[in-house]
């Protein structure tokens, strides 16, 4: 089984940077596919089905945008998700097959350390936002504690291991994952850098293959702020 996850930074479907990063997806023949900042439209290419979470109320977006879209060849059983959550941020569960096995594939998108503050109005402060999320995912995870296999995957919005940032919220992060193995912690090759865009399973997934994808394009172009991930199951 392959997943792809990739932050296409709210490129529009019919941009040359989303033309190219759907194509690359497309060539490598992936089971799940796992966008963040993305379109409702962007793997129509792909055929397929796809769920998605349109992300907390704030900050400007267009009609299209989901925070959060997660995509399977086989059809999805949208599974609803605690509005404490899926209010602070982006949050999608559903429920697939994959060479006729079930699969549950979470889609996350926490808020950057400077996303504005919900309500609304309200002040930024950093880390805050984060941090709410991070407060309602643990317990929404233990809920589904009876979901196996589970995949979580999306933009945690930070390295594993800490690299930077506040102690506090990174300590946040790994409570709400107690249980999970995170399989992208680390450097990745082939680019030898750590990423914010992380996958975590729970149950009887054993990754073989885990690698990054690069941002550019063959001619050096910048297709999105963040790099792409790849990871085989066995």
């Amino acid at each position: 089984m392959r997943l792809i996850n990739w932050n296409i930074e709210r490129r529009g479907p019919h941009t040359w940077q989303a033309a190219s990063l759907v194509s690359e997806i497309h060539s490598l023949q992936p089971d799940l596919v796992v966008l963040t900042e993305a379109h409702l439209s962007s793997l129509e290419s792909l055929g397929g089905h796809v769920l998605s979470h349109r992300g907390y109320g704030v900050g400007p977006k267009t009609d299209s945008e989901r925070l959060v879209l997660i995509w399977s060849k086989a059809p999805w059983t949208d599974i609803p998700l605690p509005p404490s959550l899926a209010d602070l941020g982006g949050a999608v569960l559903g429920k697939t097959e994959i060479d006729g096995r079930a699969v549950y594939c979470f889609g996350i998108c926490i808020p950057w350390h400077m996303a504005p503050t919900s309500p609304p109005g309200e002040k930024t402060q950093p880390w805050k936002q984060h941090e709410l999320f991070l407060d309602q995912l643990g317990p929404a995870l233990d809920a589904l504690s009876h979901l196996h296999p589970l995949i979580v995957a999306g933009d945690y919005n930070r390295r594993m291991p800490r690299a930077w940032g506040p102690h506090k919220s990174y300590e946040k992060l790994e409570a709400a994952l107690t249980g999970l193995d995170v399989v992208t912690r680390g450097s990745l090759a082939p680019l030898d850098d750590m990423t914010i865009d992380h996958v975590a399973t729970r149950g009887d997934l054993r990754p073989t293959h885990v690698r990054a994808l690069d941002r550019k394009d063959a001619s050096g172009r910048a297709r999105s702020d963040h790099f792409g991930i790849l990871v085989d199951f066995d």
